[in-house]
């Protein structure tokens, strides 16, 4: 057990904890009191005649937390003197890889794997697991996410599909953090950045959710997931000569023009970064031991360029030297 003698973490703080090194007595009352009602206050029971594990980690920046958590069969709830304890009124995204039952003000809903609902932290509810879970739970204040909204609006019981494209996106931006903390705390500006983008990408996705209003594409926080998402798949497919805008605005979901507007926001084309991501992936494996007996033309063709000349052209316009002569060592 890691840290659980530790206070409550400070903005831009990451913590993980688990109940794998306490007597299987402990975990369930440590768990519950250190990190259910201390820091998520939440009220925690486990499934009647199943032993009780939980490990997960939670990651804090100002304005936003969110927290990836492994637990055996469970039945989180909401209580009024929990509530009564937080300073702020929460919205929370709770997402799962197996379905979830959650009630809340009478409603009820049951989600399948990979859904997500909002759930209002001032209002009681309950959340039910009925298998072993890997659930994500992301927490703003909803102060902050009502001037991204068009009209205030009771988030509640708001669902989205696993297969909406925004979802996805706050999903692997929320991985990203997490692998981000882990290696560094996060700075201020860092910080305050990526919470905006949060809260642009939670809007994003309750607007979707309310008729007749569209997604919010053009919030900064948006574009900036999707952009890298983007980046993400180009950097996977480098390698096919017909990789297009077209091909990768399909792929997405989304029309040519966007892709094009998305990078020219950040000064570029997507040519441009093709062309940049190629000739980067071509001189790792110049230099690369296992690619040593390949040809350059081998490698030209490994990195997607068809034509060799061109290839030679374009990377000695970005380096200074030739192929060969990088290949060589020459200085």
């Amino acid at each position: 057990m890691e840290n659980f003698d530790q206070p409550a973490p400070m903005p831009s703080s990451s913590l993980f904890l688990s109940t794998s090194a306490l007597p299987a007595r402990d975990r369930l009352p440590v768990w519950r009191e250190v990190f259910g009602q201390m820091m998520v206050r939440l009220d925690i029971e486990p499934a009647k005649d199943t032993p009780f594990h939980a490990e997960g980690e939670l990651h804090m920046l100002p304005g936003v937390a969110f927290a990836s958590v492994t637990a055996t069969p469970f039945r989180v709830s909401r209580t009024k003197r929990l509530i009564a304890a937080d300073e702020a009124d929460m919205v929370f995204l709770v997402t799962a890889d197996v379905p979830l039952h959650v009630a809340q003000n009478g409603r009820e809903h049951t989600l399948d794997a990979g859904d997500a609902i909002f759930v209002r932290g001032g209002e009681r509810s309950v959340i039910q697991s009925h298998d072993r879970a890997k659930f994500t739970n992301i927490s703003v204040p909803i102060d902050d996410l009502m001037p991204r909204l068009p009209a205030y609006r009771n988030p509640s019981m708001i669902a989205v599909s696993s297969q909406s494209d925004v979802l996805g996106l706050l999903l692997g931006y929320v991985r990203l953090l997490h692998g981000h903390g882990r290696q560094k705390p996060h700075s201020n500006e860092f910080g305050r950045l990526a919470t905006s983008h949060i809260r642009d990408l939670m809007a994003a996705m309750i607007n979707s959710g309310l008729d007749g209003d569209p997604p919010v594409y053009e919030r900064g926080g948006v574009r900036a997931a999707r952009l890298r998402s983007i980046k993400v798949d180009i950097g996977h497919r480098l390698c096919e000569p017909t990789l297009s805008i077209g091909t990768i605005a399909m792929r997405h979901g989304i029309s040519s023009r966007y892709v094009r507007k998305l990078f020219q926001d950040e000064q570029t084309t997507f040519s441009d970064f093709v062309l940049l991501m190629r000739l980067e992936r071509s001189r790792q494996l110049l230099r690369s031991p296992v690619r040593a007996v390949s040809t350059i033309a081998s490698i030209a063709h490994a990195c997607g360029f068809n034509d060799l000349s061109y290839f030679n052209r374009t990377f000695r316009r970005r380096f200074g030297l030739t192929p060969s002569d990088f290949r060589d060592g020459v200085p």
